[in-house]
């Protein structure tokens, strides 16, 4: 999340995502190129080439670190963490803020300035996390559910873990269970939490709620 949006290359401070009814709509994430361990896509799995912007306040954000953990990546994909606290001109890079890491490869002191190199006329909002390519300068993707599958499936070849998250058999019940949970718990907590009228926020509650049980019931019976 950040506290405000480009429109064709120009930051405007704030501006909301709410509909009519106050319900909080989260629009689609606009950088979605895919890195190959063979290249096919235009954007080869190789060492030293991507940077990873993350926030720690920012959930999305943190799995993408964690698959980066996981899988040791490390001294494969660089890594920059914004401020904590947003400002009016959002997501901030700082020298001396603790467990924040500078932007060491655009030398940028906003996100989204970032996004304005990437692309000078962008339109849309400025979020975390951000998979930069450092040899074509732009930006790879900033979804992270996208961002932690190519970290898992086409890095192998660098990574320290052979661990593997998305066993083939499963795939698809690993992206039914994802899809399930999206809407009201990941997405539930940001529509009851940036609700601004009361029935939008009540619904937002229901569903984050009827969710938890739900998967409650579920982890009672298995463990995951």
């Amino acid at each position: 999340m950040g506290l405000g949006i480009l429109a064709d290359g120009k930051w405007i401070p704030r501006r909301e995502q709410e509909d009519s009814a106050g319900r909080f709509v989260r629009p689609s994430t606009t950088f979605r190129n895919q890195i190959t361990a063979d290249g096919s896509s235009g954007f080869k799995a190789e060492k030293g080439r991507y940077h990873l912007y993350i926030s720690w306040a920012c959930p999305w954000a943190h799995r993408t670190a964690i698959m980066r953990r996981l899988k040791g990546l490390e001294d494969v994909v660089s890594l920059s963490v914004v401020a904590a606290v947003i400002d009016q001109n959002s997501w901030e890079f700082s020298e001396s803020e603790s467990g924040a890491i500078p932007d060491n490869v655009n030398g940028k002191n906003y996100l989204w300035e970032v996004y304005l190199k990437a692309d000078s006329n962008y339109s849309g909002r400025v979020t975390v996390p951000v998979l930069w390519d450092k040899e074509k300068e732009t930006i790879v993707n900033n979804e992270s559910r996208e961002i932690i599958r190519m970290f898992d499936t086409e890095f192998n070849a660098f990574a320290k873990s052979n661990i593997n998250l998305l066993p083939e058999d499963l795939k698809a019940k690993v992206d039914e269970t994802m899809d399930a949970i999206y809407q009201p718990i990941n997405n539930g907590v940001y529509r009851a939490g940036f609700a601004t009228t009361q029935s939008a926020y009540e619904e937002g509650v229901k569903d984050l709620f009827a969710g938890l049980d739900y998967w409650e019931g579920v982890l009672s019976q298995q463990r995951y």
